[in-house]
């Protein structure tokens, strides 16, 4: 069967059509879905997830699962505190690095990486909605 040409654009725009609704749903959905299997579980996720673990691995009595749930909560509290601590050193540090490359820098320059750290701040706070995206600026 030979199609006519009018047939074959149309099908050929019904074909970008739907590429591009695709293309579009991917680039508006992909951020959030990424935030969301990117971010580390919390405390109580993780240790429900190990104990969840270990009792179908390793099918433990109930009097052992009474001694290794309190030992796994607490690796799983400490785990955010520690992730806390990074954070908090990450930031630190490229503040520090960001003062001091602002003392290299002319008046024209400093304005601009101002403005710059201001923008990256913004795509940060978009992906690290709690506040614990490093690299934000401190001025001197």
């Amino acid at each position: 069967m030979i199609m006519s040409k009018s047939r074959v654009l149309r099908v050929t725009a019904y074909a970008v059509l739907i590429f591009l609704a695709g293309a579009i749903t991917g680039a508006l959905v992909a951020p959030r879905l990424g935030r969301a299997f990117m971010r580390p579980p919390d405390s109580k996720q993780m240790s429900r997830h190990m104990m969840e673990r270990l009792q179908s691995g390793l099918a433990l009595t109930p009097e052992q699962e009474t001694k290794i749930k309190p030992l796994v909560e607490k690796t799983g509290s400490d785990m955010d505190s520690i992730r806390r601590e990074t954070s908090k050193r990450v930031h630190d540090r490229i503040a520090q690095t960001n003062a001091e490359i602002l003392l290299l820098l002319t008046p024209e320059q400093k304005e601009k990486f101002i403005k710059m750290e201001a923008e990256h701040r913004k795509r940060l706070a978009r992906c690290h909605p709690c506040g614990d995206a490093p690299g934000t600026m401190q001025h001197p």
